[in-house]
């Protein structure tokens, strides 16, 4: 379970993230230059990977019958690999 602490420090964070991609959208907008999709694509696959990424994992890993609190369980539930890995797949896309 999350403390309150832990709570704010992560809400402010997808805060900052969301507030950079809507002045990178905004930028482009005032400049007329197109949007690259990859970039776009990549920066909403790391915050959505970040935020949903460690719900949806957990469910993996109780399916699989790996424990959470292990090595592999925690690599899996990582927002730092799961933000990565929505990165990469977002620019791929």
């Amino acid at each position: 379970m999350k403390t309150m602490q832990e709570i704010a420090a992560i809400k402010e964070d997808l805060s900052a993230q969301y507030d950079n991609i809507i002045t990178a959208l905004q930028e482009a907008k005032e400049n007329e230059t197109p949007i690259e999709e990859g970039v776009f694509g990549a920066l909403f696959g790391g915050v959505a990977g970040a935020t949903a990424g460690p719900a949806i994992m957990k469910a993996v890993c109780k399916v699989l019958g790996v424990d959470e609190k292990g090595a592999f369980g925690s690599l899996l539930t990582s927002r730092m690999v799961l933000g990565a890995l929505g990165v990469h797949l977002g620019w791929k896309m």
